[in-house]
């Protein structure tokens, strides 16, 4: 399968199926050039995800198929896009969405667990990379420490937040006059909201899915929300209902999705919507 007319600038990829729905439908590194399924350390990533989750063996895979589950939504359309890797702080990997016109601003996405298969090409993170690119944004994507081709060790949380940090680090050094934004989604929610917590600052945030409860059933340790802060809620989540956010953030913005679950397949439209539409109040 090849992809006529585009031009390799860094990193060409395909859109409409999404940039990390790549891997979902199973195209392989021939298919796609010099795409990312051709890029390194995905096989000892997924090796050392397996070794890690090793504790929760009945659960990881429903919870891993959810994670990789493809969007069919706009699926019909491909076109040429830009992609360049990038290596954050000399241990992350990562990559850099290019919109078309002349950026407006740049907005740093966070991807899931990743003992549950949570990684940067996450069909829902994709999406949301895909949707900020066509407002005029870059989209930076990373995988935290041991994921992918990143370097490190997995802390269960511990240091994660870090990695946000040195992210919009990156992306501020990417763009230094432009806005920053920043979302995370489940696990990447609760690293997000623990960097800026710690006195991490981004001109806009949002929080998808935060989770209020972990894998195993437990109590997160979550810091408080700060006022205003919109948090993409699914009426349904399995980790944290829209319910219960409203109630254990009172003062946050609540954007219920209803008849959506934690991962929101068949409504990621409308979830790639309500987070441009609220970043785009500050980054224009």
């Amino acid at each position: 399968m090849r992809w006529p007319h585009c031009a390799l600038w860094g990193v060409a990829l395909i859109d409409g199926v999404g940039v990390g729905d790549v891997l979902a439908v199973g195209l392989t590194a021939a298919d796609v050039g010099a795409g990312e399924a051709s890029m390194p350390g995905r096989a000892a990533w997924q090796a050392t995800a397996a070794t890690a989750s090793s504790a929760m063996p009945a659960e990881r895979p429903r919870i891993s198929q959810a994670y990789t589950t493809a969007s069919g939504a706009g699926s019909a359309t491909l076109r040429c896009v830009r992609e360049v890797a990038q290596r954050i702080d000399g241990r992350l990997e990562g990559t850099l969405r290019v919109p078309d016109g002349e950026p407006r601003a740049i907005v740093v996405i966070a991807h899931p667990l990743p003992t549950h298969g949570g990684e940067m090409r996450n069909p829902l993170v994709a999406g949301i990379a895909r949707a900020c690119a066509e407002r005029g944004w870059y989209a930076l994507r990373f995988n935290f420490r041991s994921v992918g081709a990143s370097a490190g060790t997995w802390t269960g949380g511990r240091e994660e937040a870090d990695d946000i940090g040195a992210a919009v680090a990156h992306a501020q050094s990417i763009a230094p006059t432009l806005p920053v934004g920043l979302v995370g989604y489940s696990f990447g929610a609760l690293m997000a909201l623990r960097w800026i917590t710690r006195g991490g600052r981004a001109s806009a945030l949002v929080l998808v899915g935060l989770p209020l409860r972990s894998v195993t059933g437990g109590e997160n340790d979550l810091l408080p929300v700060r006022d205003g802060t919109l948090i993409v809620a699914a009426e349904r989540d399995q980790f944290g209902t829209a319910a219960e956010l409203r109630e254990r953030f009172p003062r946050a913005r609540i954007a219920e999705i209803p008849g959506a679950d934690h991962f929101f397949v068949g409504y990621r439209d409308e979830l790639q919507r309500l987070v441009t539409e609220e970043l785009a109040r500050t980054l224009g």
